[in-house]
């Protein structure tokens, strides 16, 4: 079965390419033709496929393999600029420079195209066909009132569009990490998105306007890309408008004002075409389009997460249903899960566009819900849930007050791709959950994050690696390095200064490492920096970062005892 990713994309924004995808699957269509007659038979070797690509856009009923469309991206030998043109989607949509894209957007493509129902895909035989709301597409008028009628319904029929659409009539004005923020799976690694206090912080801190273009162009999560693509559709639509917004965020000494310019808000039109997802007397109900593959991203475990997802949407659209009933349904069908994990899958449910509606305790979707089925290779009950998984659940019990969305520290944790995204909301659960004053700084001689209350300061060093990390002795040296710099608080010895992050009052300061898990010999090394500084520190895994956060915003724990599991010089834990 080949793993194809439906149902999320990014930078795919222009409808009238989208159309051009489509209509390659119309035989003789304008575009079928250029490809057949003058696109392939010039741009594509013969060793890539030419001849088996004009066979197969000659045919009347086209199902065409999606590799043939997508093509093979960067041949050996070749660059991104020399590379030639191995697909037929790639054929078809012009590039920049050259005539055709290269693979990333040709897949972005398709991914649109089958995720908002004009084509279909057929998971046994990897192949794409055009379905008939795909053939009305096609065969419909660039601009005309059946154009926009089609596409339209199809957009509605997309669970994340109608996400969108909802928070901008109901919320108003929003930008793109607002949005972000509340688009996706809780606390799962494949949404994330940059919390907006950070963006500020870092605005405010830019040394230049080409700076401050960097940083807004350039930081975001992966939630916040489907925000700016989407809203980068709805745009065409007529459906929403950019327009900056200029916001405040953070506590405390930390609170900053600035304008960010990927803002949304909603026009008449857009209201109009949104009674099209609740459904009125006027405006009919559009069923959602919900694929098995949007269930889960980038989970290790998101096949399993999938059909979990899919069950409890199957038994939430058929009727009102209690936690208990959900827990025991899912129980027979070889996955048994607590109350705790479904009422984050509903809230889940609800963030990725659909709709919930609950009574006292029980809860259904009320969407009519098309194209969801677990593929039949995966239908026994082999699959098993990640350990990862199974960690996270439970440590999800235990979180009665700090956000489940900070169980993705466990994900982010393991994830070497991922040490940007794992300072940032390392910082937001210190800063904004546990009330701590300072942040992430995160940035070439600094320290990843320094937080501090009273007169105690801790000094972080974010390191996600997947399979553990051991503190090489090189990384235990950067760490003295800044305890060091923060005794002698001298220009001179580093300019940009970065201990300024603290209170002047602060006084008691410790250090620690903050991992997915800790291996070989990290003791040796947190006992060699306090040796060599004379400064106290730890290491603490998510985990128990996340059960301390727990214990303190609890009330368990007042802030001292907090501090003083980062003072032992050993690895910090309450499990």
């Amino acid at each position: 079965m080949a793993e194809r990713t439906f149902g999320w994309v990014q930078e795919a924004y222009v409808l009238g390419n989208l159309k051009r995808v489509v209509q390659l699957f119309l035989y003789d269509s304008p575009v079928n033709k250029m490809l057949r007659e003058d696109k392939i038979p010039r741009l594509v070797p013969e060793s890539y496929g030419r001849d088996e690509f004009i066979r197969e856009l000659s045919e009347e009923d086209m199902a065409i393999p999606y590799t043939h469309l997508k093509g093979k991206g960067i041949p050996k030998g070749f660059t991104r600029s020399s590379s030639p043109c191995t697909g037929i989607v790639q054929a078809a949509l012009p590039g920049q420079r050259k005539e055709y894209q290269g693979d990333w957007p040709a897949d972005s493509f398709l991914r649109w195209a089958v995720s908002v129902g004009f084509l279909d895909y057929d998971r046994d035989k990897d192949t794409c066909a055009l379905s008939e709301a795909g053939k009305r597409y096609a065969a419909s008028a660039d601009k005309s009132p059946e154009e926009e009628e089609i596409l339209t319904e199809a957009f509605l029929s997309y669970p994340p569009v109608c996400r969108i659409v909802n928070l901008l009539v109901h919320k108003g004005h929003m930008t793109k990490f607002e949005l972000g923020g509340m688009l996706g799976f809780i606390g799962e690694a494949g949404f994330t998105s940059i919390p907006q206090s950070q963006i500020l912080q870092g605005l405010k801190e830019a040394d230049s306007q080409k700076e401050r273009s960097r940083l807004l162009a350039d930081t975001e999560g992966t939630s916040d890309k489907y925000v700016r693509t989407i809203c980068g559709w709805l745009k065409q639509l007529g459906w929403v408008e950019q327009e900056e917004r200029q916001v405040t965020a953070g506590k405390g000494s930390g609170i900053y004002t600035d304008t960010i310019p990927q803002a949304y808000r909603i026009t008449l039109k857009g209201r109009k075409a949104a009674k099209g997802i609740k459904g009125t007397s006027r405006y009919a109900k559009i069923p959602k389009r919900v694929l098995w593959d949007m269930l889960a991203t980038k989970a290790g475990d998101r096949d399993y997460l999938r059909n979990r997802r899919t069950y409890l949407i199957q038994a939430l659209v058929s009727d009102y249903r209690t936690l208990p009933w959900l827990a025991a349904m899912l129980e027979k069908k070889g996955i048994p899960e607590t109350e705790s994990v479904i009422l984050d899958e509903i809230r889940g449910f609800e963030n990725i566009g659909l709709s919930v509606s609950r009574l006292r305790d029980t809860y259904k979707i009320t969407d009519k819900i098309q194209g969801l089925a677990i593929p039949s290779q995966l239908r026994t009950g082999h699959l098993r849930k990640s350990d990862r998984s199974v960690v996270k659940d439970e440590v999800r019990k235990r979180l009665e007050h700090v956000d489940h969305k900070y169980l993705i520290l466990i994900d982010l944790g393991f994830d070497s791709d991922s040490n940007r995204d794992y300072e940032i909301q390392t910082a937001e659960l210190l800063t904004t959950e546990l009330e701590l004053k300072g942040a992430r700084l995160g940035d070439t001689r600094k320290p990843d994050v320094c937080v501090y209350y009273g007169k105690k300061g801790l000094i972080l060093d974010n390191k996600a690696y997947s399979k553990g990390y051991p503190l090489p002795m090189s990384q235990a040296d950067e760490m003295v390095r800044y305890i060091e710099e923060n005794k002698a608080r001298q220009k001179g010895i580093n300019p940009n200064e970065w201990w300024k992050i603290f209170d002047e009052n602060v006084d008691e300061f410790h250090f620690a490492f903050v991992s997915g898990e800790f291996v070989g010999g990290f003791q040796d090394r947190l006992n060699n920096i306090s040796h060599r500084t004379g400064v106290s520190g730890g290491a603490v895994n998510s985990v128990n970062l996340l059960l301390l956060a727990e214990e303190l915003k609890s009330g368990r724990m007042d802030y001292d005892q907090w501090f003083e599991y980062f003072s032992q010089n050993a690895e910090a834990g309450i499990l």
